[in-house]
């Protein structure tokens, strides 16, 4: 349920970046990888996605 939360939030945040004239030059990036953590158990594997607003300045 989360999971589609965050698609449906990361959807209605993109249409409201082409809505408004101010933020029409801002990009979207994504990113994805693998988070590994090791614990008494054995390692645990978590996926992530990510999207990153840029709209110009200085990117680090």
């Amino acid at each position: 349920m989360k999971t589609i939360l965050r698609i449906l939030i990361a959807v209605a945040f993109y249409g409201s970046l082409t809505t408004f004239n101010s933020c029409s030059g801002a990009q979207l990036r994504t990113h994805a990888g693998i988070d590994v953590n090791w614990g008494p158990n054995g390692p645990r594997v978590r996926p992530h996605i990510g999207v990153d607003v840029y709209n110009g300045g200085r990117h680090h």
